[in-house]
């Protein structure tokens, strides 16, 4: 023993004998080589399954606006001014793919669909109106659309959603079978079925995929 020679206390040393440093040491390497980590502190564990948790949160939020963006709707930008005045540059709106699981695009709908033209266009989106349907013929007489059916009968189609009064110009569309027929509202300065077919370009069903619905930046507006 030793004394303090300012406080007068004992002090007492462990001796070698009392605390072995081999069979401390040989005890540290054992637990070191089971590979077992001291248990975590419970303010550990807390913060662990919140974690957990955030983490699920996202995860499931992910996978639900994958599946909405994938299989439900597609949320769309305007970049051009060929559907003018119902959709202007810059509108943004939104898109059901619901509703052409289980029926066909009808004339006068506003549909998303992927360019029919080869090249760097192929799968980029488009939207424009369906005026003409599978079996159709299309006939454009001085910038007026007629339309004779399937089953033989004619009508002029009426285009109250047009900006202005189209060019004169004069062509005809023979629609086979899984084709549509698309333009522009801004009819005098759209890229649509028009060009597309002269090159052999055709706009079919399956590369339909949503019905535009409505627009919901720069205004809300349901689309018709």
């Amino acid at each position: 023993m030793l004394k303090d020679s300012e406080k007068g206390e004992r002090i007492v040393l462990t001796s070698e004998r009392d605390w072995n440093f081999e069979e401390f040491a040989a005890r540290e390497r054992k637990a070191m080589s089971s590979g077992k980590s001291p248990e975590p502190k419970k303010g550990d564990k807390k913060a662990l399954r919140v974690f957990l948790e955030w983490l699920k949160i996202i995860l499931i939020a992910a996978l639900a606006a994958f599946v909405l963006l994938r299989f439900v709707l597609i949320n769309a930008r305007v970049p051009s001014s060929s559907m003018y005045p119902t959709l202007k540059v810059g509108d943004r709106m939104i898109g059901l793919r619901v509703p052409y699981y289980f029926t066909d695009p009808k004339r006068g709908d506003i549909v998303i669909f992927k360019c029919p033209e080869e090249g760097e266009n192929y799968n980029k989106l488009y939207v424009k109106r369906i005026i003409g349907l599978p079996g159709e013929t299309v006939s454009i007489r001085a910038g007026q659309v007629w339309i004779t059916t399937a089953d033989g009968d004619e009508f002029h189609l009426e285009e109250n959603y047009l900006r202005e009064a189209p060019r004169a110009e004069d062509h005809e569309y023979k629609l086979g079978d899984d084709e549509y027929f698309v333009m522009g509202d801004n009819r005098n300065d759209s890229y649509d079925s028009r060009y597309w077919l002269a090159f052999g370009y055709k706009v079919t069903r399956d590369r339909i995929k949503a019905k535009a619905v409505f627009k919901y930046y720069k205004g809300f507006e349901v689309l018709e």
